[in-house]
C-alpha cells in the first residue's frame, strides 16, 4: 500500500473546538488525505439524546484456583455479553426502537446493528474518554481499568480497550485483542474507509488500532505517556484493509 503524508494536528484552540463539532466531510476515504487538507474530523456526532456514559460494574476476580479461574472466567464472558447487550436495547430504547424492559435478545439481532446513528454514538462513546491516560492491558466495557504489567499502576485503556468500550455503547461485544477485533468485521480497501471504522497496525493487526473518523483522522490509545486523543492517521504499517463493525 502507498504511504501518503501524515497531516499535522491543529493546535489552535478554535481548531480543536471545531473537531469537536462535526463536519460534512466525515467520510472522505483515506486514498483522498493527500489531495488537500480536509475540515478536521469530529470526534462528537450531532447532538442527540444519548448519554455515552453508563455506571461502572465492578470488576471480576479469580482466586489462584485454576478451577476457580475457569469458572471466574466463564462469569466474566457471561457479564460481558449481559453488559453489552444491556448497552444495546438501552441504545436502541433511547432512538425509541425498543423498549427498556424489552427481551434483550431483541436488542442487537445477530450481534450487529446498522445505521450511522450507532456509529455516531461509538465515536461519542470513546470521544468521552480523550484526556485519559494510556494503559497496556487497561480498559473494560464500562470505563477504564487498571491494567496488566507495566500499565499496572494506571487507569487507563488500551488501543484495543478503548475501541472495546467505544462499540459496546451499542451493544456489541468486541473481542479483547486487537489481532482478533481485525477478524471481528467486514474488512474494506483503505480507499473505501467510512466514519467508525477500525484501522490496523502490524501484521494481522497485532500493534495498534483506532477508531476512524474521517477526514483523515483517528481517536487513539497510542502509548504509554500519550494520553487519549484524536491523531492523524498514519499510513506506516497499516494493514491492508480497515474493518467495518457497523454498516451505514
Amino acid at each position: 500500500m502507498k504511504h501518503l503524508p501524515a497531516l499535522t494536528v491543529p493546535t489552535r484552540p478554535s481548531a480543536l473546538r471545531d473537531s469537536l463539532d462535526g463536519s460534512p466531510q466525515i467520510s472522505r476515504p483515506l486514498s483522498c488525505f493527500c489531495s488537500h487538507v480536509p475540515p478536521v474530523a469530529s470526534a462528537q456526532p450531532a447532538a442527540g439524546p444519548w448519554d455515552p456514559l453508563l455506571p461502572k460494574l465492578p470488576s471480576a476476580g479469580a482466586p489462584g484456583d485454576p478451577v476457580a479461574i475457569a469458572n471466574a472466567s466463564l462469569q466474566a464472558t457471561t457479564l460481558a455479553t449481559q453488559t453489552a447487550m444491556n448497552m444495546g436495547r438501552n441504545f436502541l430504547s433511547s432512538l425509541g426502537i425498543v423498549s427498556p424492559a424489552a427481551d434483550p435478545s431483541t436488542s442487537v439481532r445477530g450481534n450487529r446493528v446498522n445505521g450511522p446513528q450507532a456509529i455516531e454514538y461509538v465515536i461519542r462513546r470513546g470521544g468521552t474518554q480523550i484526556g485519559v491516560p494510556y494503559s497496556w492491558g487497561g480498559g473494560s466495557l464500562t470505563g477504564p481499568t487498571r491494567g496488566v504489567d507495566q500499565g499496572a499502576d494506571t487507569v487507563g485503556f488500551d488501543c484495543s480497550g478503548l475501541t472495546r468500550f467505544a462499540f459496546a455503547g451499542v451493544g456489541m461485544l468486541l473481542p479483547r485483542w486487537s489481532g482478533d477485533q481485525y477478524d471481528a468485521g467486514r474488512k474494506v480497501p483503505p480507499s473505501q474507509a467510512k466514519r467508525g471504522d477500525l484501522l490496523f497496525w502490524g501484521p494481522g493487526g497485532s500493534q495498534h488500532e483506532a477508531i476512524y473518523l474521517g477526514g483523515g483522522q483517528m481517536i487513539e490509545a497510542q502509548r504509554t505517556g500519550v494520553p487519549i486523543k484524536v491523531s492523524p492517521v498514519r499510513h506506516a504499517g497499516m494493514t491492508p484493509y480497515v474493518v467495518r463493525i457497523i454498516e451505514s
